[in-house]
């Protein structure tokens, strides 16, 4: 009887043990007091842009706020007002320390967002130097009382070759400094590139076996799936969407021998600097089999036909407005613009992610063959 006792006092003492490891804590200040309370919201899906209300935080007249939390480590966002959050990774057992002045945070007790936080330092710098920088030369020029069309072109192509460089300065700082913390489930949502599967593949595997309760480990596998599935080689999805006319039209509707899936945006320079070889292409390959299935991740109508009409897009265009909340976005991993999928007549994607003369080859190669 005594060790029945003990056995059942041992089995629940194991099971408190666990359940406050699982639990975190989140204290901290903020100065000055300009609202009530801040809300912490998990990020349930950050390629779908979805979120859930987790706790509200009360802030007591001399600015301080603390909740305790029984909840598996996953991604949250702490608001502290419309324009201005904080995200954090928040791992088993953690308790974080936030101090807020003047928006400005301080955030200690939390390794999972120490890395997380570098990791987004490190992004905004290396945006700013290869991809921002080139915007506001762009910007510039559009500005002038005569603008050179040829240098904008040629700037907002080395727009698209510099963010391929972004992102290969972001691979390798998770290579190298993010390991398998769980603000890898931020980086994960500008993870690109075939040459980048196998690594992608490899880390989500060591994560997952870390991890193995995990939301955010499904997530992970779910990207790597789909990055997969949309690689060169793979399958392309059917997708249906509705055109200016608000009719659905289904890719196997105007699908032929080859046809573009391009991703674009009226706000997306370099998608509007390319209209101008796509129209090119569909005269010259149109009557062979070529079509072009444009899908605007726009979220203003008016925005999306006014580019339509300017940039003389008279091929098939369908759109949610919903911008990169879009179902078809998700299905085949669309993060940024510009964004294509070359697809032959069985549906197998034969390119991905073609500009300007890469196209045409493609192109050129295949029809002429």
């Amino acid at each position: 009887m005594k060790r029945f006792i003990f056995i059942v006092y041992l089995l629940i003492f194991i099971s408190c043990t666990k359940k406050e490891s699982e639990n975190y804590s989140i204290q901290g200040q903020i100065s000055p007091v300009n609202t009530k309370y801040l809300i912490l919201r998990q990020q349930t899906d950050i390629e779908r842009q979805l979120s859930t209300i987790i706790d509200t935080l009360s802030i007591s007249k001399d600015g301080k706020f603390s909740t305790n939390l029984t909840l598996k480590p996953h991604l949250y966002t702490l608001h502290i007002d419309i324009k201005n959050n904080i995200t954090l990774a928040i791992g088993k057992g953690q308790h974080l320390t936030i101090d807020i002045n003047n928006y400005e945070s301080k955030i200690t007790g939390s390794k999972d967002t120490d890395a997380l936080i570098a990791y987004e330092n490190f992004r905004k710098k290396s945006l700013d130097s290869l991809v921002q920088s080139v915007r506001k030369q762009v910007k510039k020029i559009k500005e002038s009382e005569h603008p050179d069309q040829e240098k904008i072109l040629k700037l907002e192509q080395l727009e698209v070759e510099n963010y391929e460089k972004h992102l290969t300065e972001l691979n390798d700082f998770i290579k190298n400094k993010m390991g398998t913390t769980l603000g890898l489930y931020a980086t994960s949502i500008r993870w690109k590139g075939a040459e980048n599967l196998p690594y992608y593949d490899s880390l989500v595997t060591v994560f997952n076996a870390q991890h193995p309760d995990l939301d955010i480990s499904k997530k992970l596998r779910g990207k790597v799936t789909r990055l997969q599935q949309t690689s060169v080689g793979g399958t392309a999805t059917t997708i249906e969407m509705k055109n200016v006319e608000e009719a659905l039209v289904n890719l196997t509707s105007i699908h032929k021998k080859y046809t573009l899936i391009d991703f674009w945006a009226s706000w997306c320079g370099p998608c509007r600097s390319e209209s101008k070889t796509l129209n090119s292409l569909y005269k010259k390959y149109n009557a062979n089999g070529f079509e072009i299935y444009g899908i605007s991740l726009d979220s203003h109508k008016e925005k999306w036909l006014k580019a339509l009409e300017k940039d003389h897009r008279i091929w098939t265009n369908v759109s949610s407005l919903e911008a990169f909340k879009t179902k078809a976005a998700f299905d085949y991993t669309v993060t940024a613009l510009p964004m294509n999928y070359l697809i032959d007549a069985e549906y197998k994607i034969v390119g991905k992610n073609l500009h300007e003369g890469e196209l045409n080859s493609l192109l050129d190669r295949l029809f002429n063959n």
